[in-house]
């Protein structure tokens, strides 16, 4: 199922502002789902090791890690891809997830998605080489493998080998953190996209998904990640490919839950435009 791209009412970056020690104050509340680390100086002589890093000071690392998780979440997804990218593995966490956020919201064309998502691929599978007991190492490669599938026309059948690495990614990552609610999120997605492509039969077949499965880990990232917006978007989406309108109220009340929410970022924000959308 290809994503619809939705712009957002009002420019996003001049909205939401995280300068100085105000990104440090809301990290817990903005990193809830992913439970990513804050990059302090701990963090930056870990991440210094790895491939790319620039060796110096390890201050220096963290003033731009930060200043690159600052753009993502004020909604400068360019700007945090590219910043991310200067640090090598370093930024591979946060240039993902920009980029991620970039080819959902700002690509319009279903080829700029393709191309952006297939060369991020690479970065993701170093990351999780070199980090592989970070759940989010896995998480990201799975994020980019699960967003690859969904640019893909509905009427092609699915590679199964991408969906069982997309699967594998995604139950590596709740091993290593069982409350990472936005791993429980997409893999709620991904059974019921499974579903949706291959059918009940070659979904269970193939990559063991079933409509139970996507219900539970549907219910857990609404548990762990109760003020989300994300959470009823993603959960309406899900109901979409599982039921159709077999659910239609039960579609509407997630979307209108999502559209609901009080955005915490330029991304919730998307997410909560995205969900209203949804209901016009």
């Amino acid at each position: 199922m290809t994503r619809p791209v939705r712009a957002p009412t009002q420019p996003v970056e001049s909205t939401f502002r995280f300068a100085g020690e105000r990104l440090a104050a809301h990290w817990k509340v903005l990193h809830a789902g992913d439970l990513e680390p804050w990059p302090d100086a701990q963090r930056s002589r870990l991440l210094q090791n790895l491939p790319g890093a620039e060796a110096g000071d390890p201050a220096r690392l963290v003033v731009a890690l930060q200043d690159a998780w600052r753009a993502y979440h004020e909604g400068d997804f360019a700007g945090a891809h590219a910043r991310g990218l200067m640090l090598g593995l370093a930024g591979a966490g946060v240039a993902l997830r920009a980029a991620c956020a970039e080819a959902r919201y700002r690509d319009t064309d279903a080829s700029a998605r393709h191309a952006r998502l297939t060369a991020l691929l690479p970065v993701a599978e170093a990351l999780r080489n070199a980090l592989p007991e970070e759940p989010n190492s896995h998480f990201r490669l799975a994020q980019v493998l699960g967003d690859l599938l969904e640019n893909q026309d509905a009427q092609v059948r699915p590679d199964e080998a991408v969906l069982q690495s997309q699967h594998a990614a995604l139950r590596h990552a709740l091993r290593l953190a069982p409350r990472h609610g936005e791993a429980q999120l997409a893999l709620g997605v991904f059974h019921a996209s499974a579903i949706a492509r291959l059918g009940a039969i070659g979904a269970r077949m193939g990559c063991a998904a079933s409509a139970t499965a996507a219900e539970h880990h549907l219910e857990l990232a609404r548990r762990l990640l109760p003020g989300h917006p994300r959470v009823w978007l993603e959960t309406g989406r899900a109901l979409q490919l599982l039921s159709g309108v077999r659910q239609g109220s039960a579609i509407t009340e997630a979307f209108r839950r999502a559209a609901k929410m009080t955005p915490r970022d330029a991304v919730s924000a998307l997410d909560a435009d995205w969900a209203r959308a949804q209901l016009r």
